[in-house]
């Protein structure tokens, strides 16, 4: 009977040694480099290091997988990046035991996380520059809210320089966050990072119409189409869809069809829009905001300059074109940041539109109507009498009426009226009525309604107190 059971559990294991197993590795250690190709080493290939069929291969979303087939019902495996010096470990560097598989019937995915390298021993150089990207960042979110501000009024401009420095601010953010997380994750990052190419040129064209000022209503919105359709083939990336895994295949040199396809095109479209805004704008116009504008583009020119140079370099073999073209590549795009924040240090209202100076074309008709109004009907006397009963009896408007006061007179309407009625307080007591009436009494006769009222009109022209003034 024994026999039996164990005739039957080898049969069992025999009839589930046919499955297919894929391996995918989730997360790396950050010491990991770039360059160095990974194995994957055990029971089923006499712990070969370097076998060709278990190299693991770059995924369309940037993870790295292999597909095996086990004849074996249990496998013990690890995974090395060439040799046994370089095999990995754990968290504190120290020794794991061999992982293992239970060989299943099924297809099965199995995903992996490799803590550390023996080599590498889990140091890491920091990047001081991510300290520089935070700081640019925060400037970012500080001209977001900035923004609300200095286009309190204007919506669409509000809207499109906090759209434009809300991405700023979050791909300063990503870059930071590039020197935190496993090699994986700054590969996530970085194809994320190459579809915000595609709104390049759109962004400068909105940056550079606000500081100029120009009519932004004509400015069709389909100029973020291609990032709309580049951020859909980032995501498909992500999830690994089967017909884009030829964008992790090396078109020229070093770089592979996703780099080339994402960066080259999104870097031609910021081109031919960039040299579109250079042609139209006026070089020879000596102001702040046209100067700003000219550094702004500048800059922008000299980085797309850089994404250039960068693809040639890794068209030609240079292994390290990437990490180039990021570090320093963000340091030249900050400085339009910088130009905007020092601008706005210097002048918070340089972006504002100027308001629109309204001109009273019969000012003069006006004035001799209101001093009409004023001095022969006595309408100061009415103590209800308010700017838009004045206005109305003017023939006009409340807001033309307040300029004209503002622009020929220097006060506004109460201060107006209330020297009217303090001038005509004055010239009845000098005829005798304060032997009749009180103060109060006389104040209400002109057109006051209160005694704090006429007290401080009254002071206020006269510098006196009514008693000290009649004393």
């Amino acid at each position: 009977m024994k026999n039996y059971y164990g005739l039957l559990i080898v049969l069992c294991l025999s009839y589930t040694a046919t499955g297919q197993v894929k391996f995918v590795i989730e997360s790396l250690p950050e010491t990991t480099p770039a360059d160095d190709s990974i194995y994957l080493t055990g029971t089923f290939n006499d712990w070969n290091t370097t076998d060709p069929k278990c190299l693991l291969q770059k995924q369309p979303n940037g993870q790295l997988s292999v597909e095996m087939t086990f004849d074996e019902a249990v496998v013990e495996y690890k995974f090395t990046r060439g040799n046994w010096l370089k095999v990995e470990t754990g968290s504190q560097n120290q020794y794991i035991p061999n992982r293992i598989l239970i060989n299943r019937r099924q297809t099965e995915t199995i995903p992996i996380h490799i803590q550390n390298w023996q080599d590498l021993g889990g140091a890491r150089s920091f990047e001081y520059l991510s300290f520089y990207y935070f700081a640019i960042a925060f400037l970012s979110l500080s001209i977001f809210i900035f923004s609300f501000r200095i286009f309190k009024k204007d919506f669409i401009r509000r809207q499109t320089f906090s759209i434009v420095h809300g991405v700023y601010f979050f791909v300063y953010l990503g870059a930071v966050a590039y020197y935190i997380v496993n090699p994986i994750w700054q590969t996530y990052l970085l194809i994320l990072s190459q579809s915000l190419i595609f709104a390049w040129g759109a962004n400068i064209q909105l940056v550079i119409s606000v500081i100029e000022k120009r009519d932004i209503g004509h400015f069709s919105w389909s100029c973020y189409a291609p990032v709309t359709f580049a951020t859909i083939i980032a995501v498909l990336r992500l999830i690994n869809v089967d017909f884009l895994a030829f964008l992790a295949i090396p078109a020229v040199g070093f770089i592979p069809w996703g780099e080339l396809l994402m960066i080259g095109v999104g870097a031609m479209i910021a081109l031919f829009i960039l040299v579109q805004i250079i042609g139209e704008l006026n070089w020879n116009e000596p102001n702040r905001p046209h100067f700003i504008s000219q550094i702004i583009l500048a800059s922008h020119l000299i980085c797309l300059c850089f994404v250039f140079v960068s693809l040639g370099a890794g068209a030609l073999g240079f292994q390290d074109y990437r990490l180039i073209e990021f570090k320093w590549f963000l340091v030249l795009f900050s400085i339009p940041v910088w130009v905007l924040v020092i601008g706005l240090w210097h002048d918070s209202q340089l972006f504002k539109e100027k308001s629109h100076v309204y001109v009273i074309e019969n000012a003069n008709e006006m004035l001799s109507n209101l001093r009409e109004l004023m001095e022969s009907q006595k309408v100061y006397q009415d103590a209800e009498l308010n700017i838009n009963r004045l206005a109305e009896l003017l023939g006009t408007k409340t807001h033309i009426l307040s300029k004209l006061l503002n622009e020929h007179y220097e006060q506004n309407f109460r201060d107006f009226v209330n020297s009217y009625r303090v001038k005509e307080f004055i010239n009845q007591a000098h005829t005798g009525k304060l032997q009749k009436l009180t103060f109060l009494g006389l104040a209400h006769e002109v057109g006051f309604n209160s005694k704090s009222t006429f007290n401080l009109a009254f002071k206020k022209i006269t510098n006196k107190s009514p008693r000290e003034y009649f004393k």
